[in-house]
């Protein structure tokens, strides 16, 4: 008797019904930081202390969010205001294949590598869904749209984030 099929199918249902998947999880999507925020700055929302040894972890993917956004914000407010600037400073050459990022999130987002964009809303929230993705793969789909209208809200909350948003 061939035991193989049988061999196959108990591995595929230990497999399937295993409660502990977060192994399956991306580092981004575990620590609810979907951008890959590296530890250095306080953010609001951060799990102190975290597990990570080298990403923040945020008690909420809404405040992941956040962040990811009032960091994609300051950038552009000082000067890195077309994908592929904010990519060279955001995931560098000598840590990452930045141009392939760079091409990822410009292809994704619609908005050309080299055309420097408006700081609006929307363009923001493409960028940021983009980058999510190349730093999460497909996971980053489900994140929530309800987490990211609460990540923007609570960015909108710092004043200096809000006042340099063109409303279009």
């Amino acid at each position: 008797m061939n035991f193989w099929p049988w061999i196959v199918l108990a591995g595929a249902v230990l497999f399937m019904t295993r409660k502990d998947t977060s192994s399956f999880v991306s580092r981004g999507m575990r620590n609810n930081n979907p951008g890959n925020i590296r530890k250095g700055l306080n953010w609001s929302g951060q799990v102190v202390p975290g597990t990570d040894p080298s990403f923040i972890q945020f008690k909420t993917m809404s405040y992941g969010l956040r962040a990811l956004f009032i960091d994609l914000i300051n950038k552009h407010k000082s000067g890195y205001d077309t994908i592929q600037k904010i990519i060279y400073r955001y995931a560098p050459p000598s840590e990452n294949a930045t141009s392939v990022y760079v091409n990822n999130v410009s292809s994704r987002s619609g908005i050309p590598a080299l055309a420097v964009f408006q700081p609006t809303k929307n363009n923001f929230e493409k960028i940021a869904k983009a980058m999510a993705i190349s730093e999460n793969g497909a996971e980053a789909a489900l994140i929530k749209d309800s987490a990211w209208s609460a990540g923007w809200n609570l960015a909108m909350e710092r004043k200096d984030i809000a006042s340099y948003i063109i409303n279009a």
